[in-house]
């Protein structure tokens, strides 16, 4: 399954090419952020499909839009 994704701050970078990630059917979560490489604790927020979600176990479909954002600081 391919879903979308957008990661924001210090993950930018790891926005996987195209901007769309595949998955095998009925990933989690939790998976999709391994496969991209994202530690969970350096997660500020997670929306998926405009909704924030907490739920790492929660099982991802196709053309899922998922968007990380990273904590962000200043002054």
């Amino acid at each position: 399954m391919r879903v979308r994704v957008k990661l924001m701050g210090e993950f930018k970078s790891k926005t996987p090419k195209g901007g769309t990630l595949d998955l095998p059917d009925g990933c989690s979560l939790e998976t999709a952020l391994s496969s991209l490489d994202i530690p969970r604790q350096r997660i500020q927020v997670v929306s998926i499909n405009g909704s924030i979600d907490r739920n790492y176990n929660r099982t991802l479909e196709t053309n899922d839009e998922l968007v990380v954002l990273a904590p962000v600081a200043g002054g």
